[in-house]
């Protein structure tokens, strides 16, 4: 079902150095999941999809039973072997979002695989705003994992090393903010900010996580859209090439909540550091019980974001992380010249004629959206595909990223 090539790519990039790796029938094991998971993912329960994820796993380096902090592991009393319908079965009773399936080599036939158990693992304190610390780990596994028909996430452990969705097999890029074009793209404007003058990197350092975490939660919700940024000195000057349904003449401005939260991290770093002349404890609890609620705000304003995504149109997003209107339509001209496509890491030309035949309206769209106005910067939800980052570079060039959850 799956290129052999695809199935090689994927060992290599997991780069399994003990364990299950030394097993000559790696190879087959790894097919034999991709295809089971993504068969199951094609099912349907009492008219729901089937969402499922099961990680390879060597016996020996399953959790230990009962070790808190730990994984969860649920044994089940007798082994069964990994096939779609026992997958189908099994998966109503697990969240792949935060429980896989462990499959093993079977003791007495190799060759074949089978369910030893399900391991949870949660997601609570994982990412930068979580206000919980403490993070359950994933066992250090390859999982495949189908949280949407048609489209598999493969993890190594915690990290995702790849995606195959729409057809498309694709390595997340991990660049679109840590460095390149759209980085430099949100910093520069970022860079005018009073709380960037105030807190310096650590307030971009906070912004850009943001950007990643809002994409994560609109990713969860399923529906394909368009988010639109804008630096506010912009926004009037490109309003006739967006066509408002839902204009909003107030909104929360997400800056603000953010440099909040990063005043208080400050206080909280600079008490550790130092000893205060009263009850030193008692002020850094008060401090964190604040970044606690700052970190609610933050999390909330995500949600209250993602969701603004599910009407149909784009959501325009100033560089304040306002929302000014949700619902869009994005009329601008054809953007005729450059566009350099980022796929595996490796750069490449796309044609406007591999544009039109390969993407849908969403993508056309925001690319000329992107290329009349230089300043700003879009993202681009498929319901059956990855998240993708466009901006334009200058005059001549749009940058395009196909996959802009690397981390996740």
């Amino acid at each position: 079902m799956f290129d052999p090539k695809i199935i090689e790519e994927i060992i290599t990039l997991w780069r399994p150095e003990v364990g299950i790796s030394s097993d000559p029938r790696l190879f087959s094991h790894v097919r034999t999941i991709m295809e089971m998971v993504f068969l199951a993912g094609l099912k349907r329960d009492e008219y729901r999809p089937v969402r499922v994820g099961v990680a390879l796993i060597d016996p020996s380096e399953l959790p230990d039973k009962g070790r808190p902090g730990e994984s969860i592991v649920l044994r089940l009393g007798q082994r069964q072997p990994l096939t779609v319908d026992s997958l189908v079965k099994i998966a109503p009773a697990l969240d792949p979002e935060t429980t896989v399936l462990a499959v093993c080599p079977a003791e007495q036939d190799p060759d074949t695989l089978e369910i030893w158990c399900a391991i949870f693992t949660t997601h609570r304190g994982r990412n930068r705003f979580d206000p919980l610390p403490l993070a359950q780990p994933s066992p250090n596994s390859l999982s495949i994992i189908c949280k949407r028909t048609g489209s598999l996430s493969i993890y190594q452990g915690d990290t995702l090393i790849a995606r195959f969705k729409g057809g498309r097999f694709l390595e997340p890029v991990h660049t679109h903010f840590s460095s390149g074009i759209m980085g430099w793209r949100f910093l520069e404007v970022v860079k005018q900010h009073p709380e960037f003058r105030q807190l310096g990197s650590k307030y971009w350092q906070t912004y850009r996580d943001f950007i990643d975490y809002l994409l994560i939660e609109v990713e969860r919700k399923g529906h394909g859209g368009i988010i639109v940024w804008l630096p506010s000195e912009f926004i009037d000057t490109e309003a006739h090439c967006i066509l408002s349904k839902h204009s909003l003449s107030e909104s929360p401005d997400g800056s603000s909540i953010l440099g909040e939260l990063c005043a208080m991290e400050q206080k909280q770093e600079k008490y550790r550091q130092e000893i205060a002349a009263n009850d030193p404890l008692a002020t850094i609890c008060i401090i964190g019980e604040t970044i606690l609620e700052c970190k609610r705000k933050v999390i909330e304003h995500a949600e209250l974001l993602s969701q603004l995504t599910c009407v149909d149109g784009a959501l325009i997003l100033s560089d304040r992380l306002r929302p000014l209107s949700f619902g869009a339509f994005l009329s601008a001209p054809i953007w005729q010249r450059q566009i350099i496509y980022w796929k595996n890491n490796q750069a490449a030309s796309l044609s406007r004629h591999e544009l039109f035949s390969k993407y849908g309206t969403r993508h056309h769209a925001t690319v000329n959206f992107v290329g009349h106005y230089p300043g700003s910067a879009a993202f681009v939800i498929s319901q059956d595909g990855p998240i993708s980052g466009l901006t334009r570079k200058d005059e001549d060039v749009i940058h395009w990223w196909p996959d802009c959850l690397g981390k996740y």
